[in-house]
């Protein structure tokens, strides 16, 4: 088994043991790993998976839980068994505004970039339209991006930037993207979108979104469907 997929499961194991026993967790840890090896993706299934797991065991109306959990497992490869994933997290550090902390921050130039500009009003209208869909799914999108946001490679002026949008609506662009960067965060979210809602759903919740966005200026600039070409 190679060392990353070695990674991923055992952290899928962490996942599961907050919900399940340890014998439990391995029998649910060795269907998993005969799900995924068949699919071409690790979030394959992920939502089905987790709904059957809380039936079998009788965990019912924990699955969007778990799926959350093991979503934001695969996404780091580790958990320490002891962390429960089912608290709080803590929070995610804001862009300051006044305090020493942000004396940085005030130093730098707002920019703003057409595919940011666009990506922006993008993001924001699929989070508007999940959470008219379901206000419980709307605000478990904006957790799973924040965990994704968080552990990605990115710089933490990057990753501040969008943290703040995801927990406001709005933000101040200071930093650039790599090409790719952004449409990478919105490949996470529409196999988040899938897992969560079905793929007929999510696709149509998606291009609601895109006719949205290209009512806009923005879009004249930088087309929302460049992020999912």
């Amino acid at each position: 088994m190679n060392p990353d997929l070695l990674s991923k499961k055992q952290a899928i194991h962490y996942a599961l043991c907050t919900v399940l026993t340890e014998e439990e967790a391995e029998s649910a840890l060795n269907n998993w790993m005969q799900s995924i090896s068949t699919s071409a993706s690790l979030f394959s299934g992920l939502n089905l998976f987790a709904r059957n797991v809380c039936e079998t065991y009788g965990k019912c109306g924990r699955h969007v839980e778990l799926v959350q959990a093991m979503s934001r497992a695969l996404m780091t490869g580790n958990f320490k068994p002891e962390v429960s994933l089912f608290k709080p997290a803590p929070p995610l550090p804001m862009i300051a505004d006044t305090d020493e902390s942000g004396e940085e921050e005030l130093f730098m130039q707002e920019i703003s970039t057409p595919e940011f500009a666009s990506f922006q009003l993008m993001l924001l209208n699929l989070l508007n339209l999940l959470t008219q869909h379901n206000a419980e799914v709307g605000s478990a999108c904006r957790e799973f991006l924040m965990g994704v946001v968080s552990n990605l490679p990115w710089s933490d002026a990057q990753q501040k930037q969008l943290v703040k949008l995801l927990k406001t609506g709005t933000t101040i662009q200071t930093r650039t993207y790599r090409s790719g960067q952004l449409k990478v965060l919105l490949n996470h979210l529409a196999v988040w979108m899938d897992e969560a809602l079905g793929n007929s759903l999510a696709e149509s919740i998606t291009r609601h979104a895109i006719g949205e966005t290209e009512k806009s200026q923005v879009a004249i600039a930088y087309s929302p469907h460049e992020f999912f070409a």
